[in-house]
Parts: structure tokens; sequence; C-alpha cells
């Protein structure tokens, strides 16, 4: 598995090449989205667009702070207007409380598009959750951030049984970017992380008809016995 196999980038970060990235074993990003109740990253359209024209897995994350929860949340599916099924993460490190997490993971989820959400947090959430379990978290995935030489981190289990994705570093060095970003490691396969974070039951894409294809009925009344054959450019179709 690629090492690391996602990045996050915010308009801090410089635009990456985004071939360069791919080609050097990226296969996802998660890129800034917005913040509190009216902040949105100059960078998110352009990076969001040219992330999914290179072929990368693609999805978004909104900072929260406290207080106005359903204006963020609007704010935030007004800016990515997601598509159905498409992962959207809750960035939850600053002083929103637990209550207002748990109300913008429900807002979320309650938008039609049918949202995977996801919760990235660190000591935050190992301290306001404790060892109490949570049924609204419960409904979610963990993006744990725990920069560690460990060979796994820790969190909060009684919640979330297994961590999805694990922000490990600060300072990956990835091929197309000019200087250290955020490694993310995902815990399973290569093929489910990208079940993971591109968006859920994604339809294949339709296989465009050619211009010059044109529909034609023929029908041909014949007596018994007599073979009738159909050419186009001369080959047989029939």
């Amino acid at each position: 598995m690629p090492d690391p196999i996602f990045v996050d980038l915010s308009h801090w970060n410089p635009t990456p090449d985004w071939q360069k990235l791919k080609a050097g074993g990226v296969t996802g990003v998660i890129l800034k989205a917005t913040e509190g109740t009216s902040y949105v990253d100059p960078t998110f359209a352009e990076r969001y667009a040219a992330a999914l024209d290179a072929g990368l897995a693609t999805a978004s994350y909104h900072f929260l702070k406290a207080g106005g929860i359903p204006q963020q949340m609007d704010l935030f599916l007004d800016t990515v207007q997601p598509r159905p099924g498409e992962r959207m993460c809750i960035d939850h490190e600053d002083d929103a409380s637990l209550k207002e997490l748990e109300q913008a993971v429900t807002t979320l989820q309650s938008d039609s598009r049918d949202i995977q959400v996801t919760v990235y947090s660190g000591h935050l959430i190992k301290d306001q959750c404790g060892s109490k379990a949570n049924a609204v978290l419960a409904t979610t995935s963990l993006w744990l951030a725990q920069y560690t030489s460990a060979a796994s981190p820790t969190w909060p289990a009684q919640i979330w049984p297994d961590w999805s994705l694990w922000q490990y570093t600060d300072k990956a060095t990835v091929a197309g970017i000019g200087q250290p970003v955020d490694g993310n490691r995902f815990n399973g396969s290569d093929a489910n992380a990208l079940k993971w974070l591109n968006p859920a039951n994604a339809a294949p894409a339709p296989v465009p008809v050619p211009d010059n294809v044109v529909d034609v009925l023929i029908s041909v009344q014949t007596s018994p016995g007599l073979t009738v054959a159909v050419l186009v450019n001369g080959e047989q179709v029939l």
C-alpha cells in the first residue's frame, strides 16, 4: 500500500502537480472546503475539479467551530454540492462541544444525498468521550489524528471498533508537492481505501454512443425458404 495513500490539503498547502501526485502513489485527496459559518477555502473549487480530472478519489472537510451548527453545515453542503453518497468529513479539533459535533453529524446525515460522514479528531474527541459510548458518533467513521512512532494509534474503541483513516504525520513527502504535507494511512486494502473515499454505490460512467451511430428499423417480408442478409459497410450484421 502506498504511504501515504491519502493526503489532505487546504489553502496553506501549495497546489500539487496532480499527475505527479497520482503517479507517486497517492490515490486520494481530502480538501478543506469551509470553516465556521462563513469561510470558504479559496482553493477548494479549482482543486476539487482538478483532482477529479486527474482520476484521484476526492472528498472534503469542514473545520467545525462552536455555535451556528446548522449554518455551518449549510455552508459546507452549499460549497461542496456533494455527489450522492459522497464522503464529507467534520474536522473536530477546535472549541465545539460534543453536542455540537453530534448536531453537525445528524445535519449532514439528514441530507437527501445520503452523505457518508466521517469525524476527524485527535486528543479532543478522546477527552470529550472518555470511556462513554455515543450512538450518534457510532454511525460515522473515524479519521484519527495522532502523531506517534507507535505501530498503531489509540482511539475511543467503544464508539468506533476500528479507525478508518489515521493521520500519522504532518511531514509526509510526496511527489508533486514542494513541501511536507499531512500523511494518512487507511485501515485496510488499497481497493477498500478507494471504495471508502469514493461516493458510496457510485454508478459506472455511461459509455457514450458515437455520433455517427443511428437506429434503423428494417422490416422485410420473405417467401418460405428465402434467406435475407443485411450488410452494413460491407459486413453482414443480420
